[in-house]
C-alpha cells in the first residue's frame, strides 16, 4: 500500500533473494552465525560498500524484518484467488514452504504467513543476539562484518525507529492472526 509492489510480490521476492545472497557471501558473520545455529540475516547498504568497512547495518536489516512481518499480515488478509501463482512461487522458495507453484489453492495462507513472520522473527533474534549482554541492548549504527561486535554510531535514532518499525508490524500480525 506505499508503493509499487507489496510485500508478496515477487519484485520484492526477486530484491530480497538477491540481497540474501550478497550478504550471505559478503558478510563473515552471516555465516558464522548461521553455522551457530543463530536464524536470521544481517544486511547492508550495498555491494562494494566500504564506509567504516562495509559491514551489516541495524536499520537495514530491522527493514528486511518489517517487510517480513508485512508480508506475513498481508498473507492473513488475501484469500487465495488474489494471490499470484509466480508470487508465491518465488517466496516458498525463499521461505522454504512446500509449493510446487502449479495451483495457488492449494497453498495455504496460514502456513506462508507464519512462514513471512518466522523469517522476520530470525531477523530481529540475529540482530538481537549482536546488541544484548556488554552492549546492553544500545543500537548501533552497524555491526563487525567479521567479529559481529557493534560499532559506529552509539544509539543511533534511525536504528532504533527501524526497529521499533519491524516490532509494530509484528504486533499487526500477530493481531491479524489473532483474527484469523
Amino acid at each position: 500500500g506505499v508503493g509499487v509492489f507489496g510485500p508478496t510480490s515477487k519484485e520484492v521476492a526477486g530484491t530480497v533473494s538477491t540481497l540474501n545472497e550478497l550478504f550471505c557471501d559478503m558478510f563473515q558473520i552471516n555465516q558464522d552465525d548461521t553455522k551457530n545455529g543463530v536464524p536470521g540475516i544481517l544486511y547492508g547498504r550495498y555491494e562494494g560498500d566500504h564506509y567504516a568497512g562495509g559491514n551489516p547495518w541495524i536499520l537495514l536489516s530491522s527493514a528486511l524484518a518489517e517487510v517480513l512481518y508485512r508480508g506475513a499480515s498481508e498473507m492473513l488478509t488475501t484469500s487465495t484467488e488474489t494471490m499470484n501463482v509466480e508470487d508465491m512461487a518465488a517466496w516458498s522458495k525463499i521461505l522454504d514452504v512446500d509449493f510446487d507453484g502449479s495451483d495457488v489453492a492449494q497453498l495455504d495462507p496460514l502456513v506462508m504467513a507464519k512462514a513471512f513472520a518466522g523469517a522476520g522473527d530470525g531477523v530481529l533474534t540475529r540482530i538481537r543476539s549482536h546488541v544484548d549482554g556488554a552492549n546492553d541492548f544500545h543500537l548501533t549504527e552497524q555491526i563487525d562484518r567479521s567479529t559481529g561486535a557493534t560499532m559506529a554510531a552509539h544509539d543511533l535514532t534511525w536504528s532504533y525507529a527501524a526497529t521499533l518499525k519491524a516490532v509494530h508490524a509484528r504486533s499487526t500480525y500477530v493481531a491479524a492472526l489473532a483474527n484469523h
